[in-house]
């Protein structure tokens, strides 16, 4: 039982750090930008934002938040401004880039808290995110988990947490290694992309909030 749940949770946040999310495009523009380690502490606070989500999800809390108006509100609100300003820096990015910082020498410690929580914030306020965990990985789990008591939850957590880990160590070396081979070119081209994609995202935040809370 406890191997089941934890490649349940495994499996479940697979097929979530898999998806084309604002948060994989976050890591990449780090990764490109920053290099290695940077991205990989951007990683950590994406994978425990997507934690948060999948505990509340497995205790029932997630369904309960998606149908809360004024979360849908803070998300909302929290996810479009967030939104706007990736795509403002990421085209700003793509016209004139800065200078690659990829040594990793000159990142002060208390700016690494500055990646942590923009992953975090990232992925916690994404109500998209938000509305997967309530719907998808609820049904999932507790389809898995049936009528297990609370102590048993702790193997899924650890798997969920697991792959959120190694997919973000992967893409952060991935993505530095070619930002160290590119160059600026590499920064230009990922940002213009990533900078229509996160304007997509910001729209369909914004539409989706208009639609379903207004």
């Amino acid at each position: 039982m406890i191997m089941a749940l934890f490649i349940s949770g495994f499996l479940i946040g697979l097929s979530l750090v898999l998806q084309l999310g604002t948060g994989n495009l976050g890591l990449i523009r780090t990764g490109i930008k920053k290099g290695f380690f940077p991205a990989f502490i951007f990683s950590l606070g994406c994978a425990v934002g997507d934690g948060v989500y999948a505990l509340l999800s497995v205790l029932g809390v997630a369904l309960l938040l998606e149908s809360s108006f004024i979360f849908q509100i803070i998300l909302w609100i929290g996810g479009t401004g967030m939104l706007c300003y990736l795509t403002f820096q990421a085209f700003k990015d793509s016209v004139a880039p800065a200078e690659l910082d990829l040594n990793e020498k000159g990142i002060e410690k208390k700016s690494l808290w500055a990646f942590f929580f923009t992953g975090f914030w990232l992925v916690v306020s994404s109500p998209t995110g938000l509305v997967w965990f309530a719907t998808v990985a609820g049904s999932v789990v507790s389809s898995t988990i049936g009528n297990s008591e609370n102590q048993s939850l702790l193997p899924f957590i650890l798997g969920f947490v697991t792959v959120s880990i190694v997919w973000g160590a992967v893409l952060s070396y991935v993505s530095s290694v070619g930002g160290k081979m590119m160059g600026n070119k590499m920064v230009r081209l990922f940002s213009l992309v990533s900078g229509v994609l996160f304007l997509y995202f910001a729209y369909y935040v914004f539409s989706s909030g208009i639609k379903n809370i207004l």
